[in-house]
């Protein structure tokens, strides 16, 4: 059993009443905190207050990320605390949550003290903004011109992932946004229907995957076919328009990049060790905060605190 600290949704807010820091930022996990409390601290520097990321398994309570947090929104909501005024000192919370595809299923809970991410995840922004051979390189202790040559143009390499697993997404959209409990999940690490990370469409996975899914939706064939296709085109046009890391898991990028470094390498040595948790800090040490991109979430920082009066 961990022997972490957990707090209770009263305790954690009388904490930060009796706290010195002014902005509370929740995130899902705490390997989101660097990310965040880089969008966070000009704000902060900027109006000269304090703050503390928090991440959900600090709290006590069932359920984890974004569930956990989204009941200590509405808990805090409930006592007219999202902006909490204790004895002269204010306290702002903001909630910064992965979309995931909450959009699809018109979950998405609408505070400007909630602010999703544009795409399916966090991750996907480090892979979007960051440097793939820079963070390769580093990651694996390899040659970066190697690594460079290998993945050419990021956006490129990007869209050519997503595409690889594009089956596979829209049948993962498809439980989903119908809520069925099947193994056809954003939860699973890598493509069952896929041979290999870059292989081609296993087409008798393919149709087992289907077959399950109409079954656990209790459709007809018919109807399971007009609502799948109808989905399959709306995700066509998704891609179509580059628009890909809406839907595509970031996560989902690194048994790519990894599949690549283990391509370059052979058959030289190179840095194995918990590869796949390095690659995403280091990925995240090559993100320019300055850029454009973070204003989707700074935006609402500076918003609160002008409203905040502080």
């Amino acid at each position: 059993m961990s022997d972490r600290p957990q707090y209770s949704f009263a305790e954690f807010l009388r904490q930060m009443q009796m706290s010195q820091k002014i902005l509370y930022i929740f995130v899902e996990s705490f390997r989101d905190r660097y990310v965040y409390s880089r969008i966070a601290d000009p704000e902060s520097q900027r109006w000269g207050i304090t703050y503390q990321v928090v991440a959900s398994d600090e709290l006590q309570g069932g359920g984890e990320g974004k569930d956990k947090l989204v009941r200590f929104f509405d808990y805090l909501k409930s006592q007219s605390s999202l902006i909490d005024r204790f004895k002269g000192k204010t306290t702002i919370s903001v909630f910064f949550l992965d979309k995931d595809v909450d959009d699809f299923k018109r979950t998405k809970r609408r505070s400007e003290h909630i602010v999703y991410t544009e795409t399916y995840e966090l991750e996907n922004y480090l892979f979007m903004q960051g440097d793939l051979s820079e963070a390769a390189a580093a990651s694996a202790s390899l040659d970066i011109q190697m690594i460079r040559a290998k993945l050419g143009d990021y956006a490129l390499w990007r869209r050519n992932a997503a595409s690889r697993w594009k089956d596979w997404v829209t049948i993962c959209l498809f439980s989903e946004t119908r809520k069925i409990g099947s193994m056809s999940t954003y939860g699973r690490h890598t493509s069952p229907i896929n041979r290999g990370v870059y292989g081609p469409l296993n087409m008798n996975e393919y149709r087992s995957h289907l077959q399950t899914l109409r079954k656990r939706a209790g459709l007809s064939s018919s109807q399971f076919k007009h609502l799948f296709e109808r989905l399959c085109r709306r995700v066509d046009k998704i891609y179509s328009g580059a628009q890909h890391d809406i839907v595509f898991k970031g996560k989902w990028y690194i048994q790519f990049l990894t599949e690549d470094i283990r391509n370059v390498a052979r058959p030289r040595r190179f840095d194995c060790t918990y590869l796949e948790k390095r690659l995403l800090s280091t990925l995240a040490l090559t993100l320019d905060f300055d850029e454009g991109w973070t204003d989707h979430f700074k935006a609402p920082i500076h918003g609160i605190l002008v409203k905040a009066g502080i």
